[in-house]
């Protein structure tokens, strides 16, 4: 869970309970949220990946009560970046350098769109950091 330690002690001090390892089949209710239908998920290394993804566990299918919803959710790169040619990875990140620099060395990125630690801290550092690089770019210049 891409969280500081600080963050995950004071939503379980709120009362904030986590379902780790679960996806959301279905969310049910009539004008509000009743019901959230889950499936726990395993991790799996598939053929040719480095990294454990979660896999639904056919048959785990179980159901909550609930009256609200917090969705945590990705996002990809936006078009208007893609037209700009740049290299992405296989997750849809732009590649960057130890500088910052895109495979257009004009163009700099960092935070989420790099794939860089995913908090806002991380994403924060990693923008300032690229500023830094952005200046040594353009003093050399």
């Amino acid at each position: 869970m891409p969280a500081e330690k600080k963050e995950i002690e004071d939503a379980k001090n709120e009362g904030i309970k986590f379902l780790f390892q679960n996806n959301i089949v279905e969310i049910k209710g009539d004008n509000k949220v009743e019901e959230l239908e889950l499936i726990k998920t395993e991790l799996v290394q598939k053929e040719g990946e480095t990294r454990l993804v979660p896999v639904n566990i056919e048959g785990s299918n179980y159901k909550i009560k609930t009256d609200y919803v917090v969705m945590a959710l990705g996002s990809n790169v936006s078009d208007e970046v893609l037209d700009l040619g740049l290299t992405l990875n296989k997750w849809g990140n732009v590649i960057i350098n130890d500088k910052y620099q895109t495979s257009n060395s004009k163009i700099f990125a960092g935070g989420d769109l790099a794939g860089c630690k995913g908090t806002v801290a991380w994403a924060a550092r990693s923008g300032r950091d690229a500023s830094e690089t952005i200046k040594e770019y353009l003093e050399s210049k």
